[in-house]
């Protein structure tokens, strides 16, 4: 590589750098040159950006290849991934701090040029995390890096850390995770800056302010819900964010997922994890262009994580409650209604036989059901969750089934 093309990469970053700079940007910037795949993570091996992946399958953490590598005098780190291709890594230092890794992964075995500009664009992003570890927006970032490990014993102790830092947290949020897909590498920086924006204009609330946590191709906004209405509408709001994006010719496709509304501030992690599950569900079994709210998600979830016996309870619980407690309020037969509707393969004639009541009143019932569950029952998704939280409640809740 000649004096000239290292000075101009040198400028590059310098003009990334202007703009804002971030792991994320240098790592894209980085990723169209090495044509393979750039993780960036830090000291402690949480993940700081993600790059140039496409279709390559990527380890989680850095952590174990970099371990077993061989290294050299220059401090470069190199291995070899179990598809044959190499890896070159180079840490990112300040002084004598270790601050993390910049890992190029993916590669054909050329690394000799690559080098240098890995060595240089590691330098920048250590400038940066210095930078940002100095100043408010590191204080920022290090609370809520903090809450969302569980670090805090309680929400009294998490309070007085966040105005110490100079942060205003709301009593209650929501979390909506939103990762872009079909990203130019070359434009990926602008393309991720546009979503923040489009989703920061259409996911907010008046009592609060909206936080924003960087992730590998998106991010995870914390919504202000201080009331259980506020986080039916910032799922709606979420629910939108693909169709916003297609209108505003973003040239990405939109796939997220929504948490349910944190109880406290201590319970926001729990918001993240859901919204971050939600997601990978929503991209499983509908691919891009939809944002799912977890509570909406029914028995999908149980089967992505492995569900334990209480929790299957607590899920036909959660399902079959508001049929429950309607019927006890109002003398009807709406559970039962449901449980024999599919027990006759949605047969309307036969549920109303069975039932002694005229099959206009099944029909009646089946969209009081629909609208108390809010469900979809021609929805085959919809379906298999009652059809589970039923089978459930028989099987785990016997003195609970409807007759």
């Amino acid at each position: 590589m000649t004096t000239d093309e290292l000075l101009a990469f040198a400028e590059s970053l310098a003009r990334i750098s202007a703009a804002g700079g971030g792991p994320k940007a240098y790592a894209s910037h980085l990723a169209g040159r090495c044509r393979g795949a750039v993780l960036v993570e830090d000291a402690e091996w949480h993940h700081l950006a993600l790059a140039g992946a496409g279709e390559r399958s990527v380890p989680p953490s850095a952590r174990d290849l970099i371990r077993q590598a061989s290294r050299d005098d220059e401090g470069f780190a190199r291995a070899q991934l179990p598809d044959g291709g190499h890896v070159l890594a180079y840490p990112m230092r300040a002084g004598d701090s270790d601050l993390g890794w910049l890992v190029c992964l993916g590669l054909d075995g050329a690394s000799g040029e690559l080098a240098p500009l890995l060595r240089l664009t590691a330098s920048a992003i250590a400038v940066d995390l210095v930078r940002e570890a100095g100043g408010a927006k590191g204080r920022r970032r290090s609370f809520w890096e903090r809450l969302l490990s569980g670090s805090y014993d309680d929400a009294g102790a998490a309070r007085d850390d966040a105005a110490a830092r100079g942060v205003t947290i709301a009593s209650s949020y929501v979390a909506v995770a939103v990762e872009a897909e079909g990203m130019d590498e070359g434009a990926a920086a602008r393309q991720l800056s546009d979503v923040r924006k489009l989703c920061l204009a259409h996911l907010h609330h008046q009592s609060g302010e909206t936080v924003t946590i960087d992730r590998a191709a998106g991010f995870v906004f914390l919504i202000p819900a201080p009331l259980p209405v506020d986080a039916q509408n910032v799922a709606l709001a979420a629910s939108m964010l693909p169709k916003h994006a297609v209108k505003a010719k973003l040239d990405v496709i939109l796939v997220g997922g929504v948490g349910s509304r944190a109880a406290d501030i201590l319970d926001t992690a729990r918001s993240v994890d859901e919204a971050r599950e939600a997601l990978v569900i929503v991209r499983r079994l509908f691919g891009g262009g939809r944002v799912g709210a977890w509570e909406d998600l029914g028995l999908y979830p149980l089967l992505h994580r492995g569900a334990t016996r209480d929790e299957l309870q607590a899920f036909a619980q959660r399902t079959l409650e508001p049929l429950r407690a309607y019927d006890e309020k109002n003398h009807t037969e709406l559970l039962r209604t449901l449980a024999l509707y599919f027990s006759v393969r949605q047969n309307v004639k036969t549920a109303s036989e069975r039932l002694n009541v005229h099959r206009h009143t099944v029909f009646y019932r089946l969209r009081q059901i629909a609208e108390i569950c809010n469900r979809d029952l021609d929805s085959a998704h919809d379906q298999l969750a009652l059809r589970a939280a039923l089978a459930i409640d028989a099987l785990l809740s016997p003195a609970h089934t409807p007759s």
